[in-house]
């Protein structure tokens, strides 16, 4: 577990520039979950390490932060990034604690200014590629960088071996970090005057009441699977509500966050990994279907 959430690799990729596959494994920390007009289930992950894209023929550099623009060893321009956006590639899968080569699509955070925003702007990301994710790191926690001299002289040759990777002072990144975002925040608030079961119920009504605020109108029916890691932050939500997906106001995280922080005090019964949310006209129910050993 990371500062603000779980720590997982980009193991491999599907379709993806050559530069990226270069660059493999990308590890990281999920920092926190996003909401966009799509769907609700968009992940941030800050990179243990920057790297770097070629930008396609046309591409408005304009939309770079300064600094971020830079040249490989053969004068050729490069983006730098420090983030990817992620969801998972295929209707009904969503990441989730143990995942091991779950399928995702990557895009590239091109304005860090993204981090402190409400809602995903696809304004502040360009695609990158398809890959495959697991949770943690992979052994010696390194990005390989090739280091043949040759390789640089040798025609149509371009990769990020040709950029330095700038070194991530961990304590200096920590001091500069926005702040985490509610469901990373919240301290779990122990009580006995709840059962599980009473909380999961809430919690169904407070992403229930989240999606209509979002709306601006009631939601009948609701189906919506959600994941927890461990420390009972969210981690994934998915679902259906009247036919669209459970998009709710980037508020009702911090609430949600709140009524899960009584799981804690729960003991064994509390210790949820993964749970299915319903609402149907004026009642609610749940399913647990998945628990933290």
């Amino acid at each position: 577990m990371g500062r603000y959430g779980p720590l997982v690799t980009v193991t491999r990729l599907d379709t993806a520039p050559p530069e990226l596959e270069w660059q493999l494994p990308l590890s990281g920390e999920l920092y926190r979950l996003m909401p966009g007009s799509d769907r609700p289930d968009y992940s941030l992950l800050v990179l243990d390490r920057p790297l770097h894209f070629y930008p396609h023929e046309g591409f408005d550099l304009h939309r770079i932060e300064p600094g971020q623009v830079v040249e490989d060893r053969k004068g050729r321009t490069m983006v730098r990034v420090h983030a990817l956006l992620l969801c998972a590639r295929f209707v009904g899968q969503q990441l989730h604690p143990g995942m091991t080569d779950l399928a995702v699509n990557l895009a590239y955070v091109i304005d860090n200014s993204l981090a402190r925003d409400a809602e995903v702007d696809f304004g502040k990301i360009e695609f990158a590629a398809t890959g495959f994710l697991d949770e943690g790191r992979p052994a010696g926690h390194m990005v390989p960088i090739a280091s043949d001299a040759s390789d640089a002289s040798a025609p149509g040759s371009a990769g990020p071996e040709h950029v330095e990777p700038a070194r991530v002072d961990h304590e200096e990144q920590a001091a500069s970090d926005p702040a985490p975002t509610a469901e990373g925040a919240a301290e779990p608030v122990a009580t006995s005057r709840h059962t599980p079961s009473d909380v999961l119920d809430e919690l169904t009504r407070t992403l229930r009441q989240g999606i209509e605020q979002q709306r601006g109108a009631p939601v009948q029916r609701m189906t919506a699977a959600i994941t927890l890691d461990p420390d009972l932050r969210l981690t994934g939500l998915s679902g259906n509500a009247d036919g669209q997906a459970p998009v709710p106001t980037a508020e009702t995280f911090g609430r949600m966050a709140e009524v899960l922080g009584r799981l804690a005090g729960a003991g064994a019964s509390g210790r949820i990994a993964a749970v299915t949310l319903r609402a149907d006209g004026g009642s609610v129910g749940h399913e647990v279907t998945r628990t933290h050993d």
